[in-house]
């Protein structure tokens, strides 16, 4: 009777180790998406785009991007280039890896001291070395 007993808590034990390690493990993490992209002029105080925009004035010295993402990783990495056209000169890029899990919004603030100059940009967005989107815009 007590080798029995024994033998049960024991399976009871290693089951209730086992099971929840099995169950986590078939369990998968939905991937990391990108949500949505809004390039804009400004942002508010709790970091959401106040107004969508493709065309910026002549001048103007930021535009931020806000890059709605869910899921991710610390494995997972979002970069963007930006790029003036009229001269195909890469003006810069930025990249971001969370140290832990991270979903919400991911603003890339781009600032040119002199403000940007007359012509046609575009900024890319790479979601782990893919690109994910080209987003163009117009400074007039």
């Amino acid at each position: 009777m007590k080798i029995k007993s024994i033998y049960l808590l024991t399976t009871i034990l290693i089951m209730s180790i086992m099971v929840p390690a099995l169950v986590s493990g078939c369990l998968k993490k939905e991937p990391v998406s990108i949500e949505g992209i809004i390039l804009t002029a400004s942002i508010d105080e709790n970091g959401n785009p106040t107004a969508e925009t493709d065309h910026f004035s002549e001048g103007t010295k930021e535009i931020f991007l806000v890059i709605k993402i869910k899921n991710m990783q610390n494995t997972d990495n979002v970069s963007v280039k930006w790029t003036y056209l009229d001269k195909d000169l890469e003006i810069d890029s930025k990249s971001f890896t969370p140290e832990d899990d991270f979903t919400g919004n991911k603003i890339f603030k781009i600032i040119i001291s002199q403000g940007f100059a007359y012509g046609k940009y575009e900024v890319s967005v790479f979601l782990n070395g893919r690109q994910a989107k080209i987003i163009p815009f117009k400074v007039n």
